[in-house]
């Protein structure tokens, strides 16, 4: 995977990181953080010094440059790894924030869903909704959804600078 990552711009493999680890932070800082957070570096070909240095997008930021990625496997390897935290948090907001975000992006569904579905296998864990399916996330909230994207840079600061340490 390194070798596909290192076709991509430096820039875009800072956005990839932020985006995982926005996700991240939806399962919380355990003694692993630092470890994962180092191999994903790692895969990514970057240092910390480079992902400190690279300012934290906003949301809107993230989806404009992610959406432009057309590596197939790079999309795939985006999905797993921002879904896989997202999975074990269990949590309600996650998975929400999660498929907002696949929405967003804009990337072929039948892609996620395959991306999903093997992850989902790979960590024995469905997500809590199992019923929901993606692009089908309810937007009955009379919100615009700003307290989610502001939830998201509070969160990814925080993982951001525990990694990072």
């Amino acid at each position: 995977m390194k070798e596909v990552f290192s076709k991509q711009s430096k820039e875009t493999r800072c956005y990839i990181m932020s985006a995982v680890m926005v996700f991240e932070g939806f399962n919380g800082v355990d003694d692993m953080t630092e470890i994962r957070g180092e191999m994903l570096l790692d895969v990514l070909g970057l240092t910390k010094e480079e992902i400190e240095r690279f300012p934290m997008p906003s949301y809107a930021q993230l989806i404009a440059h992610l959406k432009l990625i057309s590596n197939p496997e790079v999309r795939d390897w985006v999905i797993t790894n921002t879904y896989s935290p997202v999975l074990k948090s269990r949590r309600n907001d996650a998975l929400h924030d999660f498929r907002t975000f696949c929405d967003d992006l804009g990337w072929n569904k039948k892609e996620i869903k395959d991306s999903l579905d093997l992850i989902e296998e790979i960590e024995g864990i469905k997500p809590i909704d199992n019923g929901a399916k993606l692009g089908s996330h309810n937007n009955s909230s009379s919100g615009t959804g700003c307290l989610s994207v502001i939830m998201i840079v509070i969160v990814s600061t925080i993982i951001c600078s525990f990694v990072l340490i």
